[in-house]
């Protein structure tokens, strides 16, 4: 399974992933573990296809390399 994509050269940051379900687990992480509740629903992505949601508060990138590692590593396996 692919690591969703971070956007991070935009503001917001958007991030961005194939399947809606995926986006909604982080984004529910990002909210339970680190109390991020400033962002987007997920919409479809009408440029790059997949899905998109946008964060609108600080996020510390660690917060999304070890999910996405922990994510990837539990559907690859």
């Amino acid at each position: 399974m692919q690591p969703v994509r971070v956007d991070w050269n935009r503001v917001p940051v958007s991030l961005h992933h194939e399947s809606l379900d995926v986006l909604k687990n982080l984004l529910l992480h990002l909210r339970d573990v680190y109390n991020l509740t400033k962002r987007s629903i997920p919409m479809p992505d009408r440029i790059n296809g997949g899905y998109v949601a946008f964060l609108y508060q600080a996020c510390d990138p660690q917060w999304l390399l070890s999910w996405n590692e922990e994510f990837v590593g539990e559907n690859n396996g």
